[in-house]
């Protein structure tokens, strides 16, 4: 063999290395989960068991709707209550802000759009101060600087994510009401969780695109029909924009495959989906107007976590005396959603969790995260056999 056989024969291989060395799993859920015990995926089963007691528990707080565990790829837990099952889809509520993240990064994959585009550019309402040099990446960070209150702290019928659905001004184009909100801040001054900002992220692509008929499939096309995401709606307003905040509905099985997707660094059947460096700039990268504040003081309870780029991260920020959810590790990032819907994927641990629910607003009537992830943890074998 010459030297030059031996040269191409090297980058080959590192091209394949690319795509295929950091694979997880050894099969693709395409079609469908393949199973495991908890005893093959490393569980004990009796630890596990006090998972599935917090979870389940019936005495008047939380609502357990489903609960599904992926474990190195496998399915190894699936259970359902209140009339759910495996088919019947569940309200996202914010787990749709995850889920738009992703095909935003699939779309800039595309060349659809970029990161560092100008809101401005798709949007004449945002040429004005402190809204002209909106970026669509400050808009994923949730940093674009509207003022806009999530949650009203008195009665939520009186939040601006009721008003920017059904006001007279928002119903008819949401993203084009957005876009003329009143600015508080500059871009990345200020960190403000909204739903807003997904629309205006999901209407900025639909103007780069400028072609109905290629935006409409566009989910489909990127992200649910590789993925084998089949029974998902993804609703959308008058002018046709996608509400990328709240508005969609699925099955925790499948949603669980967007979690598989993200810990193969975007890669679904040896096919890039999204960008290299996106799943890091996503669910590793704090949002930059985070790191700003020292003090949780005055700050509304969604505006003192570590955030992404439409995920919640697990990382202590300057302001935060401890990690939010301790009993998990720093690397967790999850999807989370209004009633207790909830994506937790571990990297170390290989481990994907999606739980949906319909738990109440006061803290009495909410699972636990972190309490959660502490029985979870407890519940791995410390040399469980995980293959």
């Amino acid at each position: 063999m010459t030297k030059h056989n031996i040269k191409i024969i090297v980058v080959l291989f590192a091209l394949f290395s690319n795509v295929t060395a950091m694979a997880k799993v050894d099969y693709w859920p395409t079609q469908a989960w393949k199973t495991r015990s908890l005893e093959e995926a490393g569980f004990d089963r009796d630890k596990f068991q006090k998972v599935l007691d917090y979870v389940w528990e019936d005495e008047g707080n939380h609502k357990s709707d489903a609960f599904v565990v992926i474990k190195d790829g496998y399915l190894v837990y699936e259970g359902y209550d209140r009339g759910y099952h495996p088919k019947r889809k569940h309200m996202f509520w914010s787990l749709t802000k995850s889920l738009t993240s992703t095909i935003i990064g699939a779309a800039i994959h595309r060349g659809h759009i970029e990161l560092d585009a100008l809101a401005k550019d798709y949007y004449p309402e945002m040429n004005r101060e402190k809204a002209k040099d909106v970026t669509l990446r400050h808009i994923l960070n949730m940093s674009a600087g509207f003022k806009f209150y999530e949650e009203n702290p008195i009665n939520i019928a009186l939040s601006d994510s009721i008003f920017v659905y059904y006001s007279k001004k928002a119903y008819k184009d949401v993203a084009k009401h957005v876009a003329s909100l009143e600015m508080k801040y500059a871009p990345d001054e200020q960190f403000n969780y909204g739903t807003h900002q997904p629309m205006l992220a999901m209407g900025m692509l639909k103007k780069a695109i400028n072609n109905p008929s290629i935006y409409d499939e566009l989910p489909w096309e990127l992200l649910f029909k590789p993925l084998g995401m089949k029974n998902i709606v993804f609703e959308r307003d008058l002018a046709g924009t996608f509400l990328g905040g709240s508005t969609g509905w699925g099955v925790a099985k499948e949603y669980a495959k967007l979690g598989l997707l993200m810990l193969e660094d975007g890669i679904w059947e040896g096919k890039r989906i999204l960008p290299e460096g996106w799943v890091k700039f996503a669910t590793q990268t704090v949002a930059p107007a985070l790191l700003k504040k020292k003090s949780e003081d005055g700050e509304m309870r969604l505006n003192v976590e570590s955030y992404g780029a439409y995920w919640w991260l697990n990382k202590k920020l300057p302001m935060n005396k401890t990690r939010p959810y301790p009993s998990a590790p720093e690397t967790l990032y999850q999807a989370m959603g209004f009633r207790g819907q909830t994506m937790g994927v571990l990297p170390e641990q290989n481990i994907i969790i999606v739980r949906m629910g319909s738990d109440g607003r006061k803290p009495k009537k909410k699972l636990k995260r972190d309490k959660f992830y502490k029985l979870l943890m407890n519940s791995l074998k410390p040399n469980g056999v995980t293959k």
